[in-house]
């Protein structure tokens, strides 16, 4: 091998082992990615599920408007067993930030601005598990959210997937991707009377 090709073939190796390094250690700074769901685990709920506005209103404790602070996967995901194994409960503990508050108990603070909500969804390595096919809030989306208080004193969101509306208008993630076309229509129908129920419109 003449001293040139040899010269370019040290070159190259150089190059490749510097662009190497370079990527490796970038990729030791960044997060790994998310392990995607592969699984979801829906379980039925025997609970009142209110269909009319003044009814749901009447029921929440508490009702704002706020949105998410943090992914799904970054949230506080709590799974319970009992003794045998067997899972017992799930929930997933989601910071959210209160933009407005439509309705509070005289105990709320008019200026609170964070909250620690409930939300009947919880998560388990790649397999969600939730309730009533309910989709979680997204992050940093907007919404009306209608809360009650259990008996530990915390919020947690009640109605499931008719106790949260985006003001972004229906996305997917605000019915399940298996709704039908009479369930899609009866959500947008409930969602409209809570948009002109709070003058959101």
């Amino acid at each position: 091998m003449s001293f040139f090709k040899r010269k370019v073939v040290l070159v190259s190796v150089f190059i490749v082992s510097a662009i190497s390094a370079v990527a490796i250690a970038y990729a030791s700074g960044q997060s790994k990615p998310d392990v995607p769901i592969h699984k979801v685990v829906n379980l039925s709920a025997n609970s009142l599920i209110f269909h009319e506005i003044d009814k749901l209103d009447a029921f929440a404790e508490l009702i704002v408007i706020g949105h998410a602070t943090e992914d799904f996967r970054d949230r506080e995901h709590v799974i319970t067993a009992f003794d045998d194994g067997t899972m017992q409960s799930y929930h997933t503990n989601t910071n959210i930030k209160i933009e407005k508050i439509l309705k509070k108990p005289e105990d709320f603070p008019s200026d609170q601005n964070e909250l620690t909500i409930i939300e009947p969804v919880s998560l388990e390595g790649d397999v969600k598990y939730t309730v009533d096919d309910y989709v979680e809030l997204q992050k940093g989306d907007k919404s009306v959210l209608f809360l009650m208080k259990n008996s530990f004193g915390d919020y947690g969101l009640i109605n499931y997937n008719l106790g949260k509306f985006s003001l972004e208008g229906i996305t997917q993630y605000s019915v399940p991707q298996s709704s039908t076309a009479q369930a899609l229509s009866e959500y947008e129908t409930f969602r409209d009377s809570v948009m002109k129920n709070y003058h959101l419109n």
